[in-house]
């Protein structure tokens, strides 16, 4: 069932747990799927990418995304 559960959530992103921005704490469903992620969507400078990489190590939700692009 699990991988099930796993498959089907890269089809429909809302099937998988909530996760928790590791910037701001607010639960989110990261949308990653077959199609896609915002993650590719923002464009990040070289070196936002190379601080968030540094700072976090998990997803972010696409407000945190947006402001780390537009601060670069």
């Amino acid at each position: 069932m699990k991988g099930i559960r796993t498959a089907l959530g890269y089809i429909l992103p809302t099937v998988r747990p909530a996760e928790k921005c590791e910037a701001c704490g607010k639960e989110f469903h990261c949308n990653a799927s077959v199609w896609g992620c915002w993650c590719a969507e923002i464009k990040l400078s070289e070196a936002a990418r190379a601080r968030l990489k540094e700072k976090y190590r998990g997803c972010l939700c696409r407000e945190c995304l947006e402001k780390a692009a537009s601060s670069s």
